[in-house]
């Protein structure tokens, strides 16, 4: 039986400097009102916040507005720069199945509280978070649902509706406002939180596709690259494929093999020959990437996780520790 990594139930503290622009706006003094201090403006994905603290942060705020709608209210202003690099990782997809695919690729790195599973519904699919790791509540669930409706609308269009959306919360007194938003039916107190997709809308094209987004990542990656020592023509090649697919698809042989015009068994004959592997090449790619991102750069630790195709922070620290016997952090402070 496959071992089920546990969650850390963490977010962004992005999240929460969120919370304190959606108060300014409304005119309060967020600083004095809240029980927290008010992120940094560029603190993107470089720190992440509990998930009890920001149920308290949600609860307080709405108590002082007196808005129980808080978490859809506050979810209509989410944006991209709220979730860091991979905002322009899905800003690069070329359509929303592509953009959701990675989104749950990655959302271990920017939304650790419940598991995000995607099933085939029909012609369609759903995104479902169960109620089995526990419920965050009604003001986390919220906003977390309807800031990814509204980020899918500001990829897409502005018309852009799921076909269902349910909730594991208590019904609220008025439904109206979430079917207004939503532009679909919805309803609570299921057993589990659900948004549900049909085929058509996944092949929405992203208005925001940035091939140039990508092109840059893959010049970074490129740069990065020619750091490395030099080795065989092969294995340069091979070096520069697997770090332009990090930030999209991970590392995947078949993948590397293709591009270069090679039967899989026939680049592994050849790296073997070399001296070498493939496991062993992305290691090397992926350890001089994050040396580079940690030494010259403000990157985050889960910023630079993602660009190196992690799908979890920790794995990414597990992995710098086996090459440099020192944690990302440490690594940071000595040569930073």
């Amino acid at each position: 039986m496959p071992m089920t990594v546990p969650h850390r139930r963490r977010i962004p503290a992005s999240f929460a400097l969120a919370l304190y622009e959606y108060l300014d706006t409304k005119g309060l003094n967020s600083d004095a009102l809240l029980p927290q201090s008010r992120p940094p403006a560029n603190i993107a994905l470089n720190a992440d916040l509990p998930i009890d603290d920001w149920r308290a942060l949600l609860e307080c705020a709405a108590g002082h507005l007196d808005d129980p709608l808080l978490g859809l209210h506050l979810g209509q202003t989410l944006g991209l720069r709220h979730i860091g690099v991979l905002g322009y990782v899905i800003m690069a997809s070329q359509n929303l199945g592509e953009a959701l695919n990675r989104l749950d690729r990655y959302q271990r790195l920017v939304y650790d509280v419940t598991p995000l599973e995607i099933r085939a519904n029909g012609a369609g699919l759903e995104l479902v978070w169960d109620a089995e790791h526990g419920q965050p509540g009604p003001l986390v669930d919220e906003t977390a649902i309807t800031g990814l409706v509204h980020l899918c609308r500001g990829l897409t269009r502005p018309g852009f509706s799921p076909i269902y959306v349910s909730f594991i919360n208590p019904t609220p007194a008025v439904i109206s406002e979430y079917t207004a938003f939503f532009g679909c039916p919805v309803e609570f107190e299921q057993v589990d939180t659900k948004i549900r997709l049909d085929a058509q809308t996944l092949l929405e094209p992203l208005h925001t596709a940035d091939p140039a987004m990508l092109a840059i990542l893959e010049e970074q990656a490129d740069a990065l690259l020619a750091r490395l020592p030099s080795q065989s023509p092969l294995i340069d090649e091979m070096r520069r494929r697997i770090g332009r697919q990090l930030p999209e698809t991970g590392p995947e042989i078949a993948l590397v093999a293709k591009g270069m015009g090679l039967s899989v068994r026939t680049l592994q004959r050849q790296l073997t020959v070399a001296g070498t592997s493939f496991l062993k090449e992305v290691a090397a790619v992926r350890q001089e990437i994050a040396e580079r991102y940690l030494r010259e750069t403000r990157l985050g630790l889960v910023d630079i996780a993602l660009l190196l195709g992690y799908s979890e922070h920790s794995a990414f620290t597990r992995s710098f520790m086996r090459w440099t016997s020192m944690t990302p952090r440490a690594y940071r402070q000595r040569h930073g």
